[in-house]
C-alpha cells in the first residue's frame, strides 16, 4: 500500500504586526487597551466589562511581556499589540517554506 505525504494546511490569512528589536518603541492607546513598549518590554492596562445576562462586571489588568530580539507581535484594533499563540512568519519565509516542499516524494511505499 502507498502512502501519500500530506501537510496542514497553511493559513494564508494576513495580519498586521512588527518584528521587534533592542530600539523598537511604540506607544498605543484606544478605549481598552494602552501599551508602550520600550527596552524589549511590552506593557499592556487593559479595562474590560461585559455582562452575562444577569451580572455585570469591571476589570483592570495590567501584563507585562518580556520580548526577544526578533519576536513578532500582531495588531488588533481591539487587543493592541499580541504575540500570537502561534508561529508566525513574514510572506517571504512562508514562501520560501512552501517552495522547500517541491522536492519531497509524494507517495511513500509502507
Amino acid at each position: 500500500m502507498k502512502h501519500e505525504l500530506f501537510v496542514e494546511q497553511p493559513s494564508i490569512e494576513l495580519k498586521e504586526g512588527i518584528k521587534v528589536t533592542r530600539e523598537t518603541e511604540l506607544s498605543y492607546k484606544s478605549d481598552k487597551v494602552e501599551q508602550i513598549l520600550k527596552d524589549l518590554v511590552l506593557e499592556t492596562i487593559l479595562d474590560e466589562e461585559g455582562t452575562n445576562g444577569i451580572n455585570t462586571y469591571k476589570s483592570r489588568s495590567f501584563i507585562s511581556i518580556t520580548l526577544n530580539d526578533g519576536d513578532i507581535l500582531l495588531f488588533d484594533e481591539q487587543r493592541g499589540y499580541y504575540l500570537a499563540p502561534y508561529p508566525v512568519e513574514s510572506i517571504d519565509d512562508a514562501i520560501d517554506d512552501l517552495n522547500s516542499l517541491s522536492g519531497i516524494p509524494r507517495f511513500k511505499e509502507f
